[in-house]
């Protein structure tokens, strides 16, 4: 599935890290050793940093658009970087591959593009098929928040909203807005995306609208969606700290394995 990401703007605009996450994926890499598969490559914000660690990484990625970036960047890479990243074009739900992974990692809510109860069954099977016995599944998703839902419901649903001001590499700045609106009969988030790019001199050079629809997940779903898949043990905390899940904002880290 490509959802029409554009690449230099998602980079410009996502953190170099979110809430810890690229140590804690890179930890859960070298406490595994590798191969590693990861889901919704994207840019290769995460791909690259397992890779100088010295892991060896497959890159899936659904957009044919964001696994170009990955590979411009893996490119400007010190060639024993290069080596250990193999991007693929594939959808999460479908992958086939030869090589079965002592860890596979679906960062930054990636999972989510997933909206059905059969799309998220298909790729945790998908997952399970392609572990080492004795492999781990690692990702993290958002937990749906009351509060936050209720910040985008009713007369507030799909309101514009300002989500940041970034700058970019040329100098100029990128403008992000965002409207939500929540669907809580299907578990669903539907949003846009508004970029809107000035330059140096603050005119404006273009804009680009994004349509995006996730799915989201509780944790009594997480659970229950991975012990039909085969996994035979989770572990959900509240960050990547490892606090135990206890507040309504809280991340869902999530930690799944097989015998």
């Amino acid at each position: 599935m490509d959802v029409s990401y554009e690449p230099n703007l998602y980079d410009t605009v996502t953190p170099a890290t979110f809430q810890g996450d690229v140590d804690w994926y890179r930890r859960q890499a070298q406490d595994t050793g590798g191969p590693v598969l990861e889901l919704g490559a994207g840019t290769g914000r995460i791909t690259l940093a397992l890779a100088r660690d010295g892991v060896m990484i497959h890159a899936l990625e659904a957009s044919r658009h964001m696994l170009a970036a990955l590979r411009r960047k893996t490119a400007d890479q010190p060639k024993e970087v290069q080596e250990r990243v193999i991007p693929i074009e594939g959808d999460m739900c479908a992958f086939r591959l030869e090589t079965r992974f002592a860890l596979i990692i679906a960062p930054f809510r990636v999972l989510l593009h997933n909206l059905t109860e059969a799309d998220h069954l298909a790729c945790f099977q998908r997952v399970r098929e392609h572990l080492r016995p004795g492999g781990r599944f690692a990702f993290n998703v958002f937990h749906p928040s009351l509060e936050y839902m209720a910040q985008h419901s009713g007369s507030l649903a799909g309101v514009w909203r300002w989500g940041g001001t970034f700058q970019s590499r040329d100098d100029g700045w990128v403008v992000r807005s965002e409207a939500n609106r929540y669907d809580t009969v299907r578990q669903r988030v539907h949003s846009l995306h508004r970029y809107e790019d000035y330059g140096p001199d603050g005119v404006l050079r273009r804009t680009f609208l994004h349509r995006l629809e996730l799915s989201y997940l509780y944790p009594a779903d997480i659970e229950r969606l991975l012990a039909r898949s085969g996994f035979q043990s989770v572990r959900i905390t509240g960050g990547f700290d490892g606090r135990p899940f206890a507040r309504d904002t809280d991340e869902l880290v999530v930690e799944a394995s097989v015998d």
